[in-house]
């Protein structure tokens, strides 16, 4: 009998705008002919895996990422005082012309997005329905964004409780699952002496708990691709660089995800082989 190829799951982790680097990974397996056969994602990373899965079109996503910045600043403007300081409801339009105003039944690559119930602790997927609501509450980082209520849930940020999904795609029938990873923080400076303040601890604190969170988070993956990417995702500092400074960095950010991956590609693709 001829070969054929094992099942690839990817699971696209949390992170901010860093998340172009999986523009990255997706060019790198692209240019190697490997097909993906599942999809799973949260947050940032959820935007990238439905965009793949409904258009399976790199330089097309980028395109709608980084397009009419204006009107993505603008959604945001949608202040509130409940649960967040963006009420979230403009940013789900935004979300819904990106998509094409798609339901998981449009994808061309079975996805999964993951969001977390804040009552009950734990995460909640969703693999049917309107995509857009669903990627809205997977986006929604606490104290940033509103929480998202769906069907009496109150759905939060899919990184607070699986921020690197690999676990999803395996349950989804992927043989060989790769995990990508945006809170590698251990090639920064050093933390001394002189970084104690209040600002400098929280921000340290946060980068120690993602970073813990996604190696927990990533038990499941027979390849980890990840890297410190040099992009702040837990401050508003982050939105100056993606609204006022062009977008030198974020293809800088993009060619990281090629490099990495292709340092792992030889072994993917042998991976895929079956015996």
């Amino acid at each position: 009998m001829p070969k054929t190829k094992k099942k690839l799951g990817l699971a696209l982790g949390s992170g901010g705008l860093r998340g172009f680097f999986h523009l990255g990974v997706l060019k790198c397996l692209n240019k190697h002919s490997i097909k993906i056969d599942y999809l799973a994602g949260s947050s940032m990373g959820a935007l990238i895996a439905t965009l793949y899965a409904l258009y399976q079109d790199v330089d097309k996503i980028e395109k709608i990422m980084t397009k009419n910045k204006s009107s993505t600043f603008r959604s945001l403007i949608d202040f509130s005082v409940k649960g967040g300081l963006i009420r979230g409801n403009k940013f789900e339009q935004r979300l819904r012309h990106w998509v094409n105003n798609s339901s998981f039944k449009d994808t061309k690559i079975p996805l999964s997005i993951v969001t977390t119930d804040l009552v009950k602790g734990k995460e909640k997927i969703y693999t049917k329905g309107k995509i857009a609501k669903y990627l809205r509450a997977s986006m929604s980082v606490p104290t940033m964004f509103e929480p998202v209520s769906i069907k009496g849930k109150i759905l939060s940020d899919g990184g607070l409780t699986n921020p690197v999904p690999d676990d999803v795609v395996k349950e989804m029938g992927a043989e060989v699952v790769i995990g990508v990873s945006l809170d590698d923080y251990r090639k920064k400076r050093d933390f001394t002496a002189k970084d104690i303040s209040i600002r400098r601890i929280a921000m340290r604190s946060i980068e120690i708990l993602r970073y813990s969170l996604s190696n927990f988070s990533t038990c499941n993956s027979d390849f980890v691709i990840k890297r410190q990417v040099p992009i702040d995702s837990i401050s508003f500092s982050i939105l100056n660089e993606y609204f006022r400074k062009g977008n030198g960095k974020w293809r800088k950010v993009i060619k990281m995800g090629e490099t990495e991956t292709e340092k792992k590609i030889k072994k993917i693709k042998k991976a895929l082989r079956n015996s």
